[in-house]
């Protein structure tokens, strides 16, 4: 039975209120559609509203971040005004301790690492990189051979007498690349190494670099995961050079300057540095991370390596 014929019938049984009539008739089907209408505007109103304020909240998103990204820049600007300032009790750390800055009315936290406090992957020896490997938990023998497949890796031609993994090792593996025999391009591309696992990378990660260019690094810069290297096994001695460095935080070879006054000092121009920034707004967090290389010019002072 249709709507209508229900809504006919229980009229007509409701004692006192029969309207057999075709005006009565009339009366009801008017009364559905104007009942009808009503519901269908009310929906259309709500579903109005919901978007509305879905359009509302995406603006306010859109404006958050805009904010936020141009704060991020600002700090990364700050930063390289920072480490390049002949001041020594105006310059910025670059042992990437966090330096609080405050911008827009807003605060955030900025860490600078100088890239020669790390180990670079192009540059470093097979026994450097055996260290750092050590430094961060492996066996003597597991060490030695992911070692060599690191090296292999950046060889232009395949190196004899390596325990690592060679291109056969990456095709039986079923793998869809072969190491590239040539300099690694990113520190994440070291993941791509056979015997390279996950966890392991996590851990050296910050002691790594591709911008250096340097066989060494250097300690008074360094950051924990490649000071490891230097001392694997004795994390007693990593923590009281890093204690050290809270001393006299300004000290020139703290800072990765060469000794002397303020006014014999210069930037260091032609050495390349990480700044991470981060910022909080609300409950998110807005993070930009960018390598730079300082230039001597007053016109680019520096240039961008890589930018997220």
């Amino acid at each position: 039975m249709s709507f209508a014929a229900s809504f006919r019938r229980s009229r007509r049984s409701l004692k006192g209120h029969a309207d057999p009539s075709p005006d009565g008739d009339e009366r009801g089907w008017a009364l559905v559609s104007v009942l009808w209408a009503i519901t269908m505007l009310s929906l259309m109103a709500a579903a109005t509203q919901a978007l509305t304020v879905t359009s509302y909240r995406s603006e306010v998103h859109a404006m958050v971040d805009a904010r936020a990204e141009a704060d991020l820049d600002a700090a990364v600007v700050a930063a390289v005004l920072g480490i390049s300032d002949l001041r020594p009790e105006r310059r910025w750390r670059v042992d990437g301790t966090a330096t609080p800055f405050a911008f827009d009315g807003l605060k955030m936290r900025v860490s600078v690492q100088d890239e020669l406090g790390r180990i670079d992957l192009n540059a470093s020896s097979g026994a450097i990189i055996r260290q750092l490997l050590l430094g961060a938990g492996l066996r003597p023998d597991e060490a030695g051979k992911l070692s060599d497949s690191i090296l292999y890796w950046r060889s232009k031609s395949g190196l004899e007498n390596l325990q690592g993994a060679v291109d056969d090792d990456y095709r039986a593996a079923h793998l869809t690349y072969l190491p590239r025999h040539g300099p690694f391009q990113t520190v994440d591309e070291a993941k791509l190494v056979l015997g390279m696992t996950p966890r392991l990378f996590a851990t050296i990660r910050p002691a790594l670099t591709v911008y250096s260019k340097r066989p060494a690094f250097d300690p008074a810069v360094a950051p924990r995961e490649a000071l490891m290297a230097l001392y694997p096994g004795d994390p007693g001695k990593v923590e009281e050079i890093i204690r050290a460095r809270s001393v006299d935080p300004n000290a020139s070879m703290q800072m990765g300057f060469s000794s002397g006054t303020a006014t014999t000092l210069t930037a260091p121009s032609g050495r390349a540095y990480s700044i991470v920034a981060q910022l909080v707004i609300g409950r998110r967090t807005f993070t930009r991370s960018a390598v730079v290389e300082l230039t001597s010019s007053k016109e680019r002072p520096y240039f961008v390596l890589a930018w997220h």
